[in-house]
């Protein structure tokens, strides 16, 4: 199990460090397009479409970590005295749905990535599919993380309680 948890945070901070570098790019293109456009009257043709690209990348890792930190939206709908008595329940069944909402991501974004696969974004040339292919990436990883929540791994792997 150490080393299937060792697995799991390497990729979780190379992901990280890649939403991080993702970001930073963006800001640079969209900074020296900004410096081009009104100061040199010149634009960068595709720095709008790039930074498009970046940006999806970006919200798409970042959602995969926020699913395996724990950062989504919760709701107390029931008394504590209950909660307290059906937490570890409640718990599974937000994981169960959570990896159902991976999966759709994972079952949609394969069908987007094929149409759009012979598209080609006007601007860069990029196949128009690689807005959507963060889809299926961050599908794969909140499945993962909800697996691992569930078949109750999170504690010999690392993971938050």
């Amino acid at each position: 199990m150490d080393k299937i948890g060792k697995m799991f945070a390497f990729v979780d901070n190379v992901l990280i460090i890649l939403a991080k570098a993702l970001l930073l790019i963006m800001v640079i293109i969209i900074s020296l397009n900004v410096f081009m456009r009104y100061v040199l009257n010149s634009g960068i043709r595709w720095a709008e479409e790039i930074s498009l690209v970046l940006v999806v990348w970006f919200t798409f890792i970042a959602l995969a970590h926020g699913v395996k930190a724990k950062l989504h939206i919760n709701m107390n709908l029931l008394p504590s005295k209950i909660a307290q008595k059906l937490d570890p329940l409640l718990k599974k069944i937000s994981d169960i749905i959570i990896l159902f909402v991976g999966y759709i991501m994972v079952y949609y974004g394969i069908k987007l990535v094929n149409v759009t696969s012979r598209s080609i974004l006007p601007a860069s040339n990029l196949p128009a599919s690689v807005i959507y292919f963060p889809l299926i990436l961050s599908g794969i990883l909140i499945i993962l993380n909800c697996l691992i929540e569930i078949l109750s791994f999170s504690k010999s792997l690392g993971g938050h309680d």
